[in-house]
């Protein structure tokens, strides 16, 4: 009953955060539709990526742990990207930034690992979704990790940080359509629909980060 009751809050909360992120994506930015649609959209991921990652504690499901773990972390930073943009005066980081890269860490780590174990003790190759999600995500909180232990103090006006929030944001919606295309299309080869939305998502994500660049003459 309750693995049931989650399933449909995670189903209704990721088709609203589709909804909701193309509302965001398509509106102004920082305009009052592409804020309020923008805010909306970071609670029902929050909700897809906790719902996720709560039935898989229910019923082993090594995809959706992935996808929750993947979510959280992805509309996280790129919530925590635009308070940094949006800084008015010097800010000094603390636990609210360490912690989730923390716990990133450690899961990823975990994430990579483990299909790796699985390998070695069956004799078996196969290229784990887990891993390969794993890895990216290892990979991008140690980015992330870097940045703040070589600047712990982050001054406003950092115009970089918009270009963060929004490939993070961006990453994250891309995350969650694959995996509602995943679990409702059935493509042959089964690669297309996994590739797809990733190879579309970041043509249009590269695309508005140098747009953006150049509209806040960023030079890097």
């Amino acid at each position: 009953m309750l693995y049931q009751s989650l399933l449909i809050l995670h189903i209704i909360s990721g088709f609203l955060a589709l909804l909701t992120g193309a509302m965001a994506m398509s509106s102004a930015k920082g305009q009052k539709n592409h804020l309020k649609s923008g805010k909306w959209y970071v609670y029902m991921m929050y909700v897809v990526g906790l719902s996720a990652i709560l039935m898989t504690g229910l019923k082993s499901n090594p995809f959706l742990f992935t996808v929750g773990v993947f979510t959280l972390y992805l509309t996280y930073t790129g919530q925590r990207s635009i308070f940094y943009f949006r800084l008015k005066e010097t800010y000094i980081t603390g636990w609210k930034d360490l912690l989730p890269i923390s716990i990133a860490l450690i899961v990823s780590a975990g994430m990579v690992i483990q299909p790796i174990k699985t390998m070695l003790d069956t004799g078996t190759f196969y290229v784990s979704v887990m891993g390969v999600f794993g890895l990216i995500l290892l990979i991008s909180a140690l980015r992330d990790l870097s940045k703040i232990l070589h600047s712990r103090i982050f001054k406003p006006n950092d115009k970089t940080w918009l270009i963060k929030h929004i490939g993070m944001i961006g990453g994250a919606y891309i995350a969650t359509l694959t995996a509602f295309l995943v679990t409702n299309v059935t493509i042959n080869p089964g690669w297309v629909v996994w590739l797809t939305p990733t190879l579309v998502g970041s043509i249009l994500i590269s695309k508005a980060s140098r747009d953006w660049r150049k509209k806040l003459k960023i030079h890097s």
